[in-house]
């Protein structure tokens, strides 16, 4: 169906496309019942009563042949010729559709979620791979684990062992190092939770404004050389330290070690041999004893720490760097070339003057 030369899709006279053309309606053909149906099938709004006048273009009547038809309003639609009977055209307005604003779609997310993945277990900003303040990723999210309330022994070792790290080694004596991450507090510990599994014991804080982070040593926190000479010029000439519980310590001797233990740390840094080993009393330190006269069992052996004075050891191979030229040096050396061109200045004229008269 179609509504042709009313100036729009929705009003003009009724045509159907019948046997391969189209052909104008009988207005017999349409009842009042029928025009609400056909409007509809014109994807048009409901039928109205004005009037409407049809223009022919060029101002003149084509010749099309006329259809009696039945079921205009439904389909399939039933026409045959009636030539004869025909004597007025079915002309039909129908309203335009009502014009919906469809919902706009929804707009996508413009950041994709991190995919949440397994829960884990690192340490960060510590002296070495085995120590660091504790951050969870759980939920899709990492954060800082709070230090308040403490992590008990027996959660830091799960998390060293879950690391493979070793155990957990008491850190309450230790300096921890400036925090370098900026993770915010997100996790805090739930206790007691032995008898859970190691990620149930941590849940999202509530409130992690002023919460320091959490941090830990394991056991497996160690540097590759165990002794060492500090605070020296060169790697072989400096005060003797041993690495204790995540932290280097001075080694407190008594004057019938000094000079064994430092011909021992020679060999051992490959120094070559003793050349001096001294005791430093001023200020006095804060360092741990070894029971064994062997430098190297001394990690097994260490006691308590206690206040007592440095052993400065000097090796063969100790060389000092090499100095630079000192800033007064340089100084009295420019000093004599200002001097210098300012002498020339004022007795270079006339003796060149004496000299051109000879």
């Amino acid at each position: 169906l179609q509504l042709t030369g009313g100036g729009c899709r929705c009003a003009g006279m009724l045509e159907v496309k019948w046997e391969g053309r189209w052909s104008r309606v009988c207005r017999d053909s349409v009842s009042k019942a029928s025009e609400d149906s056909i409007c509809r099938r014109l994807g048009c709004g409901p039928p109205i009563t004005e009037p409407l006048q049809v223009v022919f273009a060029g101002g003149k009547e084509p010749h099309k042949r006329l259809l009696q038809c039945v079921g205009l309003g439904a389909a399939p639609v039933g026409c045959r010729g009636m030539p004869g009977n025909c004597t007025e055209h079915a002309v039909l307005t129908c309203s335009e559709p009502v014009k919906t604003t469809p919902e706009p779609a929804s707009v996508p997310p413009t950041t994709t979620p991190e995919p949440t993945g397994p829960a884990r277990l690192r340490l960060v900003d510590g002296d070495f791979g085995c120590s660091g303040f504790v951050e969870l990723h759980r939920q899709g999210l990492w954060g800082a684990v709070a230090g308040s309330p403490d992590i008990s022994p027996e959660l830091a070792t799960r998390i060293c062992q879950d690391l493979r790290c070793g155990t957990a080694v008491n850190s309450h004596n230790h300096a921890k190092p400036e925090r370098g991450s900026h993770l915010p507090v997100r996790w805090e510990v739930v206790e007691p939770c032995e008898s859970h599994p190691l990620f149930d014991c941590f849940e999202r804080t509530s409130a992690w404004r002023g919460k320091a982070p959490a941090f830990i040593i394991c056991s497996g926190s160690q540097p590759q050389a165990l002794r060492r000479l500090a605070a020296g010029p060169t790697p072989c000439e400096g005060d003797i330290e041993v690495f204790h519980e995540g932290r280097w310590q001075v080694l407190c001797d008594n004057w019938a070690q000094r000079a064994e233990r430092g011909r021992q740390l020679c060999r051992e840094l490959r120094c070559g041999n003793l050349s001096s080993s001294t005791e430093i009393r001023d200020p006095p330190s804060m360092g741990v004893t070894c029971r064994v006269p062997t430098l190297h069992l001394c990690p097994a052996s260490l006691g308590a720490p206690r206040t007592c004075s440095r052993t400065r050891v000097v090796c063969q191979d100790s060389k000092p760097h090499p100095t630079g030229t000192a800033a007064g040096t340089i100084v009295s050396i420019c000093l004599a070339l200002l001097l210098f061109g300012i002498l020339l200045l004022i007795c270079g004229p006339p003796a060149y003057r004496r000299l051109m008269k000879r």
